[in-house]
């Protein structure tokens, strides 16, 4: 469900990205990966950045086979976000294959789940480390050509906590407000440049973002800890839909979209236009995930 903006859906969503280049960071996986097979078939050349290049080249290969983006119209860049400098040099390797880049989907990134004072620094150093300065880094490498050619367009895949933050998702909460504070910004820095920028605000996805989430250190994940399932939100948008519903968003250059389900869609709102009686709501709902958190903690050390 997309909130925010009315908008018409394009009766063909190939005539705003058929042929358009657009790189997707974190494509390997969840979100960026469907974004891949979505796009794939509508006919858009492809870039396909993350760290782990076998699976990359899994992606690529169910893009030919799904959709009719040709194998020369694909290109698989790994990519790690959080070495900065390297990023130029791989805007350069897309420059160089395609002459240009449409749209920039920022969509890489880690989560993170633990009790504020049982995390250590290093934790919140790399959360906003590989969530916003990565993301920064890379956008802007690739906004010169943009600015240059009069045209462009940057999508960040932020989250329903850059609106509404969450217990036990501290250094996750503060990098994607500081996303949306720094996106919306630069909005209206790129105004006269025509380049849109787009910031979409996913709830709960059906993704493997809660296992890979760094807990108290940044070594262990919650399904190392046993966690992962505790920390889930009950009834994910399907990663399909959530797919279609950025593509949507991307096709008709909106500015910033919600896309959850309820009742997360329905805190979102509070938390926008009641924010004192979403603080309120907030300290039970609180209290309610952290007992259970600390609950599974014990019944994992128990066992």
């Amino acid at each position: 469900m997309v909130l925010r903006h009315r908008w018409t859906r394009p009766l063909n969503l190939s005539q705003n990205l058929k042929g358009k280049v657009i790189w997707i960071t974190g494509a390997s996986s969840g979100i960026g990966e469907e974004l891949a097979y979505q796009l794939s078939g509508i006919g858009s050349k492809l870039v396909l950045s993350a760290r782990r290049k076998s699976e990359l080249e899994r992606v690529q290969s169910t893009c030919l086979q799904r959709g009719v983006t040709e194998d020369e119209d694909i290109m698989i860049l790994p990519l790690d976000l959080s070495v900065f400098d390297s990023h130029s040099s791989a805007a350069q390797k897309v420059l160089s294959k395609f002459g240009k880049i449409d749209i920039l989907v920022n969509n890489a990134g880690r989560s993170q789940r633990s009790y504020a004072l049982d995390t250590s620094l290093e934790v919140d150093i790399e959360c906003i480390k590989l969530n916003v300065i990565g993301t920064v880094s890379l956008t802007k490498a690739v906004l010169p050509d943009m600015v240059k050619r009069k045209s462009g367009h940057i999508v960040i895949i932020s989250s329903a906590l850059g609106i509404m933050p969450v217990a036990l998702q501290t250094a996750y909460s503060a990098a994607k407000f500081a996303l949306q504070g720094y996106f919306d910004a630069l909005r209206s820095e790129l105004y006269d440049e025509n380049i849109t920028v787009t910031t979409i605000c996913p709830g709960p996805v059906v993704s493997k973002v809660v296992e890979n989430a760094m807990t108290t250190t940044v070594d262990k994940t919650a399904q190392d800890l046993g966690v992962d399932a505790a920390m889930q939100y009950g009834n994910r948008m399907p990663t399909a839909r959530c797919a279609e519903v950025i593509i949507i968003s991307m096709a008709n250059k909106l500015s910033e979209v919600w896309c959850s389900r309820h009742p997360i869609l329905f805190f979102i709102y509070i938390g926008q236009y009641m924010p004192t009686i979403y603080r309120f709501l907030s300290k039970f709902y609180a209290r309610k995930r952290i007992q259970a958190f600390r609950e599974t903690l014990r019944g994992k050390k128990t066992n």
